[in-house]
């Protein structure tokens, strides 16, 4: 993980967190002394006097959450990965309407492996925000790191009613349909994702997973062709209907390709000689 850049973390010269007039002018200048201290340190690279001062800081103000965003920031520059999480969850729960801190936070926990934890702060999210894409996009990639397809499948669900026409929840629901060996529904996923979005980010990759589909579709299809003559007519007559009877989905180009084979002539090695 890379180190933030300190300037990223500037907070106002004053401590916001009070109300006007509520903190003496003296204690003010004592903060905001402390912080300048603190950001001239971390300019230096001095990270552990930075992190002294931010502390002695957060002992006149301990709920301030910028200051403990800006010690997660020097503890993540020294890659002191605990404490910066420590840090960042003090924010959250001092300033829990934080998007970025937040985000921050789940994607550290992911990284580190701390899943349960990335669930746990995904399920808090969740119960202040019910909407929240975030929160459901951390528990998919958690769910799916633990192999727990299903509940990934549900949260992925979720995330397309809340969003219909996002490519990328269509792509991640067919990856988890093909990892639970449902082919056909993972097809039209792949399908669904790369018609909504023909030239996004994900196009080229639904793209080569509808053609490793097909691929892998039709050498089973030429398969059981071979050995099924009745199955070898109706792929003849109506490939369409006698593909869907056999639970099989091909997109337009395994169609088009299948449509191209000689069925008559499948005896021998049919599945290298027509399709790769």
């Amino acid at each position: 993980m890379s180190a933030p850049k300190w300037r990223d973390y500037r907070m106002s010269e004053t401590d916001n967190t009070s109300s006007p007039g509520s903190r003496p002018r003296s204690t003010t200048a004592r903060l905001t002394s402390l912080m300048r201290r603190a950001d001239s340190l971390a300019e230096l690279g001095k990270y552990d006097e930075a992190i002294a001062s931010v502390q002695e800081a957060l002992a006149i103000s301990p709920r301030n959450p910028r200051f403990n965003t800006r010690l997660a920031a020097f503890y993540r520059a020294q890659n002191r990965i605990g404490p910066a999480i420590d840090a960042m969850q003090r924010v959250v729960e001092h300033d829990p309407g934080n998007a970025g801190m937040q985000q921050l936070l789940l994607r550290t926990l992911i990284e580190v492996g701390r899943y349960d934890e990335a669930i746990d702060t995904s399920h808090r999210l969740l119960k202040r925000s019910p909407k929240s894409i975030l929160a459901r996009d951390v528990l998919g990639v958690v769910y799916l790191q633990q192999g727990r397809l299903d509940q990934a499948l549900k949260v992925t669900e979720e995330l397309i009613q809340l969003a219909p026409t996002d490519s990328a929840h269509h792509f991640k629901k067919a990856v988890l349909l093909q990892q639970k060996g449902e082919i056909a529904a993972a097809m039209n996923g792949f399908l669904r994702s790369l018609e909504l979005d023909p030239t996004g980010e994900m196009s080229e990759d639904a793209r080569e997973a509808i053609a490793a589909l097909d691929s892998y579709q039709l050498r089973q299809l030429l398969t059981v062709a071979v050995e099924d003559a009745v199955f070898r007519a109706k792929l003849a007559i109506d490939p369409e209907s006698a593909l869907q009877e056999r639970g099989y989905r091909l997109s337009p180009s395994g169609v088009a390709a299948l449509r191209q084979i000689d069925l008559n002539d499948l005896p021998g090695d049919a599945r290298s000689r027509y399709y790769h």
